[in-house]
C-alpha cells in the first residue's frame, strides 16, 4: 500500500510492503539497547520507524536508500503516523522493480518505449545539423544514452523517480510538437531539439543510489547545476555535428533561459519564440506533476499546504 494512505486505518494495523529506507541511525534507547530510528518512504509520503532491540546483522542491511521488504505495526505519535517493524528482508530484484513502479519510484510508461518515442522524435528533426547534435547526445555517446534513459528529473520534486528524466523530456517535446501543429510561425526543429536536451545536464547534477533512485547533488551539480553543465555538453556535440555558430548560440540561448527568470535560475530571459514556449512547456510538464503528487498526498474533499508550490492545493471530492 502507499504510505499516504496509512492515516485511514487504525493504531495496530499491519504494514508489509517494499520501501525505501530514506534516513537510518542506530540509537541507544533508555534500557540501553540498541535501535532503528528511521523514515521509510514512497512518492506519497515520509514515515517516521522504530525498530526495538534491533539485531546487530540488520543494522548493516537498513542503510540510507535501500529497497527492503518491511513488516511493521502501524501506531500514532502527536496525531502522526509511525511504525514500528518487527521483521526485515531484502527482496528480489523482480520484487523490487515491480515495487519501484507501484510506488512510484519508477517512471509509469515502460522505460523502453519511452526510448524508442525519443528516437522517433529525433528521426524527424528535418535539420541535418541539429540532427546529427542531438544523435550525438543521445547515440553516439553511449554511456550518456544509457544514463539518461533511467535517470531521474529531480533530487525530490517533480518526475523524481527511475526514467523521470526521459518522461519529462518527452511531456516537454509532445507539448512542443502540439504548439507546432498550430502555429507555422514557430521553428519546430529548433523547439523540438530543445525539447530533447533542455535538462540533459541532469545527468551530470543528480547523484543516484545502486538502484538509480536520487540521492543529491554531485560535486559539480552543487558547485554549477543543470544549466550550466547541459551548455558544456551542448557544446561538445554541436562541435561534433559541426552546426552552424548562429544556430548553435540560439539553441544555447533556449537552454540558458528555459527557467523563464534570473531568480529562477536563468541567466538570461527568453528573447525568441521557441525559447518563450520552452520556458512555458517545461514549467507546465513540472507543475502538472507537482499538482498529482500533492494531490496523492491529499484526502479528497481536503486542502493541503504544499511547501514546493507555495500554496494550499485542493484535492476535488468528485
Amino acid at each position: 500500500m502507499k504510505l499516504g494512505e496509512l492515516t485511514k486505518n487504525p493504531r495496530g494495523f499491519r504494514v508489509a510492503g517494499i520501501y525505501r529506507i530514506s534516513k537510518f541511525e542506530v540509537k541507544t534507547a533508555k534500557n540501553g539497547k540498541a535501535y532503528g530510528d528511521f523514515l521509510i518512504s514512497d512518492l506519497s509520503y515520509d514515515v517516521p520507524a522504530k525498530y526495538w532491540d534491533i539485531p546487530a546483522d540488520l543494522v548493516t542491511v537498513l542503510q540510507e536508500n535501500s529497497v527492503l521488504r518491511i513488516e511493521a505495526a502501524l501506531d500514532y505519535f502527536k496525531e502522526s503516523p509511525q511504525l514500528t517493524v518487527d521483521a526485515v528482508r531484502i527482496p528480489a530484484q523482480q520484487e523490487i522493480d515491480e515495487s519501484l513502479k507501484s510506488l512510484g519510484l519508477m517512471a509509469p510508461r515502460a522505460i523502453a518505449d519511452m526510448v524508442n518515442q525519443l528516437q522517433g522524435y529525433i528521426a524527424g528533426v528535418r535539420h541535418g545539423g541539429l540532427r546529427q547534435m542531438l544523435l550525438a547526445v543521445f547515440s553516439a555517446n553511449t554511456e550518456l544514452a544509457e544514463q539518461f534513459k533511467r535517470h531521474p528529473g529531480a533530487v525530490r520534486n517533480h518526475h523524481a523517480y527511475i526514467g523521470g528524466l526521459l518522461q519529462h523530456t518527452l511531456e516537454v517535446a509532445e507539448n512542443a510538437a502540439d504548439c507546432c501543429a498550430r502555429n507555422d510561425k514557430i521553428n519546430k526543429d529548433l523547439l523540438i531539439t530543445a525539447a530533447l536536451i533542455h535538462d540533459i545536464g541532469k545527468v551530470r547534477e543528480i547523484e543516484v543510489d545502486a538502484l538509480g533512485l536520487p540521492v543529491g547533488f554531485t560535486k559539480a551539480g552543487k558547485l554549477l547545476r543543470h544549466i550550466s553543465l547541459g551548455i558544456e555538453m551542448i557544446e561538445e556535440a554541436c562541435e561534433e555535428a559541426r552546426l552552424e555558430e548562429e544556430l548553435r548560440l540560439i539553441l544555447k540561448h533556449c537552454i540558458l533561459s528555459h527557467h523563464g527568470l534570473p531568480e529562477w535560475g536563468s541567466p538570461v530571459e527568453p528573447m525568441i519564440l521557441e525559447a518563450e514556449l520552452l520556458h512555458y512547456l517545461d514549467n507546465l510538464s513540472a507543475k502538472s506533476e507537482q499538482f498529482t503528487r500533492e494531490q496523492e498526498r491529499t484526502e479528497p474533499g481536503s486542502f493541503n499546504k504544499s511547501f514546493v508550490l507555495r500554496r494550499d492545493i485542493y484535492h476535488a471530492n468528485f
